[in-house]
């Protein structure tokens, strides 16, 4: 079922009806559907016990049918969060329904065996540039999620409508980074945020963001920590981790050209590149900061919300070993950014009633971005 129809440009709010069938409303059984049966308390007939007596013994007994209890239908939406099954059901089904263009592979396993899935969507054009966007590599940002499967089901579901800045691109989308954590926190731990990895015999984690070899273990404890019980626990060597590694193996083996990363987290509502592991500007520090605040008025502009844009360590603090600074400056990635969603008020715990919002101002960010990078004929000192 198509979810949006009309002009698949900006999108406002309001411009768009989720199709939602909630679980809430599946666990719900009519009391006045007659299809329940109940026990009959003992010295009562049951309602066939009368119609029995009145049989023949000549004639086949005939008594009612009972209809099958209600399926539970999970489909994906943007009124709540979902666990990891729905989110990988829901890029198979994009696979099924939009075979030319949907693929999924499993790009690598965690820590305790669970695939990371990535999505990609292509025209199969040779000349398009690969466009990367994960999500959840801290996994109790679950606003990222949402916002990533959002982004990947309307470009998947309008594609033909799409400017050419959206279609000349490959889309290499993993929702979900950190599949085991992310499990975790909607199970046992709400606040988890690194992995599942374990170290002496417990599962202590490491934080995935601060895996990465470009600015790894910089700084000492400023912007990662060695303590594997800290949140900021880089691991023990940089890409340790089965999950980072995916990430590494994936962008360098591509044969298509990736010019843009982009990393979704929360809360802080914030546009940042890099560094994240030292305070000097990055080379193309002013053109990265043009293509923020491009990103940054497309979301205003939608919502009225308000990005700050800048490097990671003017607006944040000093980050060492993050996806961004290692795609930028090893990947060679130019258009290298970390967003940093909703919001300062709620922190992780953003209300569902803004995840709707939240993705369509998103969504208006990135087709901004694409329409700018193809707009400009800036030279990165980033080259390969």
């Amino acid at each position: 079922m198509e979810l949006y129809s009309g002009d698949a440009r900006s999108v406002k709010r309001n411009d768009l009806l989720n199709f939602e069938i909630s679980s809430d409303e599946d666990e719900k059984i009519k009391a006045e559907s007659g299809t329940q049966t109940k026990t009959m308390a003992k010295g009562k007939s049951s309602p066939n016990s009368s119609m029995k007596a009145t049989i023949s013994s000549g004639l086949k007994q005939i008594t009612p049918s009972q209809k099958p209890k209600r399926r539970k239908i999970k489909l994906m939406n943007w009124k709540r969060y979902h666990k990891l099954s729905v989110i990988y059901s829901f890029l198979d089904d994009l696979e099924r329904d939009y075979p030319a263009i949907c693929t999924i592979s499993v790009i690598g396993k965690s820590v305790e065996g669970r695939d990371i899935k990535m999505l990609k969507i292509s025209n199969s054009d040779a000349s398009n540039a690969a466009v990367w966007l994960d999500a959840s590599i801290h996994s109790r940002e679950w606003i990222s999620t949402a916002v990533v499967t959002y982004v990947a089901d309307y470009i998947a579901k309008n594609f033909h409508k799409h400017s050419k800045s959206i279609t000349n691109k490959d889309w290499y989308i993993v929702p979900v980074l950190n599949p085991d954590g992310y499990e975790f926190t909607h199970t046992n731990d709400r606040m988890w945020r690194k992995n599942r990895a374990h170290h002496e015999g417990e599962s202590v984690g490491v934080d995935l963001n601060r895996n990465f070899s470009y600015g790894w273990g910089n700084n000492g404890d400023q912007g990662s920590s060695g303590d594997p019980s800290n949140v900021f626990y880089r691991g023990p060597a940089p890409f340790s981790e089965p999950e980072t590694a995916a990430v590494r193996d994936t962008i360098l083996g591509s044969a298509s050209p990736f010019k843009v990363f982009l990393s979704f987290h929360s809360y802080f509502e914030l546009i940042i590149f890099p560094w994240g592991y030292k305070c000097e500007p990055c080379p193309d520090y002013l053109h990265l900061l043009e293509a923020g605040t491009v990103m940054a008025r497309a979301i205003y502009e939608t919502t009225g919300m308000i990005y700050k844009v800048g490097s990671t360590k003017d607006l944040t603090y000093f980050a060492c070993g993050t996806s961004t600074d290692w795609s930028y400056a090893i990947a060679k990635i130019p258009y290298s950014f970390m967003i940093e969603l909703r919001s300062k008020k709620h922190r992780f715990r953003l209300p569902k009633d803004q995840i709707n919002e939240t993705c369509v101002e998103i969504w208006n960010a990135v087709m901004g971005l694409m329409d700018f990078i193809d707009s400009t004929k800036f030279k990165f000192k980033t080259k390969k």
